[in-house]
């Protein structure tokens, strides 16, 4: 497969566009299906045997589940850091004062 440009940029135009068509689309789950049906609309139109398509298809997933599996260890290891330590302040304070 090629070596893809993927960015948040990219993945909020594509959205935009399916949100222009139906307001739906902005359900991650329906947008989700429209780029299903995408796939398969563009994969449909090759000349070439079924079985082949087929073989796409399980190769299209696979790389889907990768991406998932990648995105979501980039989100667990941005959780995981350390919040920033606590910055030291000065004041006085007096009660009745707001």
């Amino acid at each position: 497969m090629a070596q893809l440009q993927l960015s948040t940029q990219l993945i909020s135009q594509v959205c935009e566009t399916l949100e222009q068509n139906d307001a739906g689309a902005a359900d991650p789950g329906i947008a989700s299906q429209y780029l299903s049906a995408i796939i398969g609309f563009l994969l449909g139109q090759q000349n070439m045997p079924l079985s082949q398509k087929e073989e796409i298809l399980e190769e299209l997933g696979a790389f889907a589940l990768h991406v998932v599996k990648d995105v979501e260890q980039q989100r667990q290891q941005q959780s995981a850091r350390p919040a920033a330590p606590p910055q030291e302040a000065f004041g006085i304070w007096k009660p009745g004062m707001s």
